[in-house]
């Protein structure tokens, strides 16, 4: 008897049990994470990165569709991508009138790759590397827009100037532009011949043990003697000619001032002299000549004026190694547009 008391006593207490636990609340499945601004930019980055072609999340109402696609473009440029086009999404509202969940399309082609720039000095040594590598189909960003370095520096160094244009978008990318009067085909044939022109005519004029001063003289001279002024070639925008290149001045021997000093500029390239093109006005007509580091001093050389300032057959040096005061008589130039600093980026054309 004690025993079947001792077995009801214990099914009583299980049923109790029971009773206990069936009585519980069951627990609502965790209702969706709510993303806040930050988190939306973390899961778009993170997407991006990883190459993923949507995202998902759900975040408040008072986050506006539009601020959400601000939030897209911002987190795209942290994986150096800009949005270039429109994107799609839908949007989702529950019972719960408070929240929404979206669903993005990142496909692959709503973005283009960009080549960051911290600093000045970062975008001048990339506008110099982009010459000098053709890279025109790269585009660059910044916070502060650079863009304006890039234009200066190809004023600076019309050797690589074959029409080439620079060209910046409201989405804040910049860069350089092929000539659109030239094919690739026709402008890398006249970069590579100018430059194989320049290397034969270095090794013709510059010998072992020169010191910069006479190296500069030498390639001063050798244009005086190889190149004559082109008086047909007539200035138009958006129209390529030759003579303004250093193409036209060492493979054709004819060219205007910016092709002397696109040549020149080249030429000492090829012996270890610095040099940049100045661009301004003289005796009130557009004009180029040239600024080269000579040792610890930097100096002006007008190869231009001196070609065709005297009919004697002697070489004139009236405008080599000259400095500014000698310079300032007859040529007018904004020093802004042509810093003496911006002479040491030329060795990256090295």
């Amino acid at each position: 008897m004690k025993k079947h008391n001792r077995i009801w006593m214990a099914l009583a207490c299980l049923l109790l049990c029971m009773g206990v636990l069936l009585q519980k609340p069951v627990q609502a499945p965790a209702a969706s994470n709510v993303l806040n601004k930050d988190q939306i930019a973390q899961n778009f980055a993170k997407a991006i990165k990883n190459g993923k072609e949507s995202v998902t999340f759900t975040t408040s109402n008072s986050i506006t569709p539009a601020q959400i696609q601000n939030i897209l473009q911002d987190a795209a440029k942290t994986q150096n991508r800009m949005l270039s086009g429109g994107i799609r999404y839908a949007m989702r509202t529950g019972s719960d009138r408070t929240k929404v969940t979206y669903t993005f399309a990142l496909p692959k082609d709503s973005f283009s790759k960009f080549t960051r720039i911290k600093s000045e000095a970062a975008a001048k040594k990339a506008a110099v590397q982009a010459l000098k590598n053709a890279k025109y189909s790269t585009s660059y960003y910044s916070d502060t827009s650079y863009y304006d370095i890039f234009r200066r520096i190809l004023q600076q160094h019309p050797e690589y100037d074959y029409n080439t244009s620079v060209w910046r978008s409201t989405n804040g990318t910049y860069g350089y532009h092929r000539s659109t009067s030239l094919t690739k085909k026709q402008q890398d044939a006249k970069v590579k011949a100018a430059d194989k022109a320049a290397a034969k005519a270095v090794k013709k004029c510059v010998k072992s043990g020169m010191s910069e001063k006479k190296k500069a003289r030498a390639i001063h001279d050798y244009l005086l003697q190889n190149c004559s002024y082109d008086n047909q070639a007539v200035l138009a925008a958006g129209r390529y000619q030759d003579a303004f290149t250093a193409y036209g001045a060492l493979v054709n021997g004819s060219a205007v001032c910016q092709g002397y000093a696109a040549a020149f500029n080249l030429m000492a390239q090829k012996c270890g002299l610095q040099s940049m093109a100045v661009c301004g006005m003289a005796d009130g007509g557009p004009h180029a000549w040239n600024y080269v580091k000579i040792g610890n001093r930097s100096y002006y050389v007008d190869c231009t004026w001196d070609d065709t300032m005297t009919g004697e057959t002697k070489i004139s040096d009236t405008y080599f190694a000259v400095g500014a005061d000698k310079m300032h008589e007859r040529h007018v130039w904004n020093t802004a547009e042509f810093p003496a600093g911006d002479i040491k980026y030329s060795k990256y054309f090295q």
